[in-house]
C-alpha cells in the first residue's frame, strides 16, 4: 500500500502551547449540589477567594503524564509576569476572565492524596460567584504550554519529530502516554469533565465590600445510608464496600438512628393530631397543642409507673444515638486519615517506579550503544584478519588471489568464519617460514646464480690475480664514447 498525502498530513506534531486537560465526555452531575455559604452577603459587592487543586502528579484521562519536576519548574509562570486568568471551558481568545490566580504553590499533600499544584484564586464575576456558590462551577482544568512532550514507549520528543505511538494504545502490554516537560501556565478554567478527576475547588471564602469574610468550608460531601457511603462528587464509588466490619456496623447504626429519629418525630406529630381530634373535634391543629399537654398531665397522675412513661426511654435512645454518631464520625476521620496516608505512600511508590523505569530505559539505551559498538569492533577485527590472509596469499602467489583485485579477494574472505580465517592464516605463516632462508645461509646476497647453479658451486670457482685486476679496471674505468 502506498503512503498517501492524507496520511502524511495526519502526522501532526504536538504544539508546545496546546495543553488542555479536559476530556470530551458527558458530565456526571450529582443530584445533591454543594451549598457552600448562605446568602447573608446578598445585596453587597462581594468576591470569592477560592482554593483549588489544579493539576496533580501522574497520568490524566488524556494519557498525559505530569512529573513533579515539570510542575515545580514552571510554578512561577502562573503568577509572573502577570497573574494568569481564571476562565470557563478554556476560552482564552475571546472569553471574559471571571477572576485571576493570586498564588500558585506545589504541595506534597492535598485533600485528594496526590501531590500537585494548589491555586489561590480571586473570583470577581457576579455570575461566576453564584455558580461557584451553588456548586455549578466545581471542577477545573489547566491550560498550559511546555518545552517537550516525550513518548514513554520510544522516548521521542513529539514536539520535534513524529513517532507511530498513540496515547492510550497498548504496545507489548505497555500503555502509551506522553510525559510533559516543564509546565508553563496560561490559564485555569472551570470545565464539566476535567481530565484530572481530582482537580477542583477545595475551599471558598466570600469577601464583602465592608471587609467581612465568611468562614471557608471544604467542598467534600458524603452520602450515607445503610450499605452506602460515598463521596457526592464520585457517586459511582461505594466506599462502604472497602470498610471493615466494625466501621460498617457504626455506619449502619448511624443510618438507623437517623431513620428512627425521623419516624419518632412523625409518630409524635400523628399522635398529637389524633389526641386533638378525640377531645375536641372542632378545634384546629394549632389549638390542639395545649390539649395535648393536658392529656399528658392526666396520664401522668393516673399512671405514674416508669414503664408507661415514654419520655425517659426516648431520651435514652436519643443520647445513645448521639454517642454512636460521635463515635462513628471519629472512626471515619481516622479511616480517612489512614486512606490519605496510604494514597500518599502509593503516590511516592508510583513516582519511584517512574524514576526507576526511566533509569532502566537509560541503562537499556547505554547497553544498546555498547552492543552496537562491540559489534562494530568485532566486524573491524574480522575484516583485518581477512586482509592479513589475502596479503599473505598474494606474497605466496596463491592461485585463488591471482586474477582478482585485492578488495575483491578481501570481500570473499570476509564471508568466511573467524575460525576458518585463523586456521588459514596460521597455515600460511608456517608455509612462508619454510620458504624463508635461515639467517647467514646466503654468502653473496647481491649475486643471482645462473639456473641450475648453486651458491656453493659458485664459491668453489677461484679467480687468479690477473683476472681480479682486470675485473677491477673494468668496473672503475670510464665507458668509451661512441
Amino acid at each position: 500500500m502506498k503512503y498517501t498525502l492524507k496520511e502524511h498530513l495526519a502526522k501532526k506534531l504536538i504544539p508546545k502551547d496546546a495543553i488542555e486537560e479536559r476530556v470530551n465526555t458527558v458530565a456526571k452531575i450529582s443530584q445533591e449540589n454543594v451549598k457552600i455559604l448562605n446568602e447573608s452577603a446578598k445585596g453587597k459587592k462581594r468576591k470569592l477567594i477560592v482554593t483549588m487543586e489544579a493539576i496533580h502528579v501522574g497520568r490524566t484521562k488524556n494519557y498525559t503524564y505530569y512529573t513533579e519536576e515539570g510542575l515545580k519548574a514552571g510554578l512561577s509562570s502562573w503568577t509572573h509576569p502577570y497573574n494568569k486568568p481564571v476562565l470557563t471551558h478554556h476560552n482564552e481568545y475571546n472569553g471574559e476572565p471571571i477572576g485571576r490566580i493570586l498564588k500558585a504553590e506545589y504541595s506534597e499533600k492535598t485533600l485528594s492524596g496526590k501531590p500537585g499544584l494548589i491555586f489561590t484564586c480571586e473570583i470577581t464575576d457576579p455570575d461566576a460567584i453564584e455558580k461557584v456558590l451553588d456548586g455549578r462551577y466545581q471542577t477545573v482544568s489547566i491550560g498550559a504550554s511546555t518545552d517537550k512532550v516525550i513518548c514513554n514507549i520510544c522516548g521521542t520528543d513529539r514536539t520535534q519529530e513524529w513517532c507511530d505511538h498513540w496515547p492510550g494504545e497498548k504496545y507489548e502490554d505497555q500503555t502509551c502516554h506522553f510525559i510533559i516537560g516543564t509546565t508553563y501556565g496560561r490559564e485555569v478554567s472551570y470545565v464539566n469533565t476535567p481530565a484530572d478527576e481530582n482537580a477542583g475547588n477545595r475551599t471558598v471564602e466570600i469577601v464583602t465590600d465592608d471587609g467581612d469574610t465568611q468562614e471557608s468550608v471544604h467542598v467534600q460531601v458524603y452520602q450515607m445510608a445503610e450499605g452506602l457511603y460515598q463521596n457526592a462528587q464520585d457517586p459511582e464509588v461505594n466506599l462502604y464496600e472497602h470498610l471493615n466490619e466494625d466501621v460498617k456496623k457504626l455506619l449502619d447504626a448511624m443510618s438507623n438512628v437517623k431513620e428512627e429519629s425521623g419516624k419518632r418525630m412523625d409518630g409524635k406529630e400523628n399522635k398529637t393530631t389524633e389526641n386533638v381530634n378525640a377531645n375536641n373535634p372542632e378545634q384546629t391543629p394549632n389549638q390542639g397543642v395545649p390539649v395535648q399537654e393536658n392529656q399528658q398531665g392526666v396520664q401522668d397522675n393516673s399512671n405514674n409507673t416508669p414503664e408507661n412513661s415514654p419520655t425517659p426511654v426516648q431520651e435514652n435512645k436519643t443520647v445513645s444515638g448521639v454517642a454512636d454518631l460521635e463515635e462513628a464520625n471519629k472512626r471515619i476521620s481516622e479511616l480517612e486519615s489512614k486512606v490519605s496516608e496510604m494514597q500518599a505512600t502509593i503516590t511516592k511508590l508510583v513516582m519511584e517506579k517512574v524514576k526507576l523505569e526511566s533509569r532502566v530505559s537509560e541503562l537499556e539505551s547505554e547497553n544498546n550503544t555498547l552492543v552496537s559498538e562491540n559489534a562494530r569492533l568485532v566486524s573491524e577485527v574480522h575484516r583485518a584478519l581477512a586482509e592479513k590472509v589475502v596479503d599473505l596469499k598474494l606474497s605466496l602467489r596463491k592461485s585463488d588471489v591471482i586474477g582478482v583485485t585485492r578488495e575483491e579477494a578481501i570481500e570473499a574472505h570476509v564471508a568466511r568464519t573467524k575460525e576458518s580465517l585463523t586456521d588459514t592464516y596460521n597455515d600460511l605463516l608456517a608455509e612462508a617460514k619454510q620458504m624463508r632462508p635461515e639467517p647467514g645461509s646466503v654468502k653473496n646476497p647481491g649475486y643471482a646464480p645462473e639456473d641450475n647453479q648453486t651458491n656453493e658451486s659458485f664459491q668453489e670457482e677461484k679467480m687468479t690475480a690477473k683476472e681480479a685486476v682486470e675485473t677491477m679496471i673494468s668496473m672503475f674505468s670510464p665507458k668509451k664514447r661512441r
